[in-house]
């Protein structure tokens, strides 16, 4: 059970165990045409995820991520979500530098409205696509997706799980959230919260 909020709950479904990955620090991997990602996926046991992300309070949830060297432009990057409730949510992706405990500046990026409203109890990649978002090696950046925006669309408190690995397995950053309860305002006037890491995949080159 994750203690840092009476929020969030670490969750997996009984009978699943996490697999021995969980604990094993998560490497660069290869994408096709040179390019490569951050992504903590092979050590995510498939079933563990935190929550509740949505209405009416957790509406911002995401990780804070390291830029390798050579790497100049982030293309993409998606999480894992698991339905917790009926209902409909519109939620962004969004990109911002981070300064240690909070988004900083202006979006760098922000995704066209997605209205999200699954019916199974399965999990979903959720991806974003910034194609050619310039970034710089060594910097942190911190890639999300929130409700704040849309927070009046949401219908029957919709809320989801995401893909979450109860370990610190990628040294460039951790997951991190807001419970802002729909002012986006507060991305880059408040501090986050974070731990551990989430279930994710960031592709740069």
């Amino acid at each position: 059970m994750v203690q840092e909020s009476s929020l969030l709950k670490l969750v997996r479904p009984v009978g699943l165990t996490a697999a021995a990955a969980v604990f094993a620090l998560t490497a660069m991997a290869s994408l096709p045409a040179s390019a490569k990602s951050i992504s903590t996926l092979k050590s995510w046991d498939g079933a563990a995820y935190v929550q509740p992300f949505g209405c009416p309070d957790t509406t911002t949830y995401g990780q804070v991520i390291t830029i390798p060297n050579n790497l100049t432009n982030l293309s993409k990057f998606s999480f894992e979500w698991i339905n917790l409730n009926t209902g409909t949510m519109v939620v962004r992706g969004e990109v911002y530098a981070w300064d240690g405990t909070k988004a900083t500046g202006n979006s760098l990026y922000e995704s066209k409205p997605k209205k999200i409203s699954f019916s199974d109890g399965v999990f979903h990649k959720v991806t974003f696509k910034p194609s050619v978002l310039p970034v710089t090696p060594g910097a942190q950046y911190v890639i999300f997706a929130s409700t704040a925006k849309d927070y009046e669309k949401c219908t029957n408190s919709y809320q989801l799980g995401w893909g979450y690995i109860p370990n610190d397995v990628y040294s460039g950053g951790s997951f991190v959230y807001q419970n802002n309860g729909g002012d986006e305002g507060q991305w880059t006037t408040q501090p986050w919260s974070g731990f551990d890491d989430a279930a994710f995949k960031a592709a740069l080159n």
